[in-house]
């Protein structure tokens, strides 16, 4: 799964998250700079969320959650919201 959504007004970001639900590989990059990069095999949590700050001279708290099933999460969706600020950003299903 790749979303990718923009951040900023006159200081432009772009941000691109993958999940990839078989190898369990995880990525967040601001403007192909890697900001998260993970291996997740196994997870207690129903809610993963990552957050980071993108911007210097205008700065975006961004806040990216993904969604899990209790049961068989490989296998179902496994939804992904992007916010900034605050604010619905982009959503996705992995």
């Amino acid at each position: 799964m790749r979303m990718t959504f923009d951040v900023g007004v006159q200081e432009r970001h772009t941000v691109e998250f993958f999940f990839s639900k078989v190898w369990g590989g995880l990525s967040i990059k601001v403007d192909g700079v890697n900001a998260v990069r993970t291996v997740r095999l196994q997870s207690v949590s129903l809610v993963k969320r990552y957050d980071f700050v993108v911007g210097a001279e205008e700065r975006y708290a961004v806040r990216i959650e993904k969604h899990r099933a209790r049961l068989f999460a490989g296998f179902r969706p496994q939804p992904v919201y992007a916010y900034v600020d605050g604010r619905l950003a982009a959503e996705g299903v992995a």
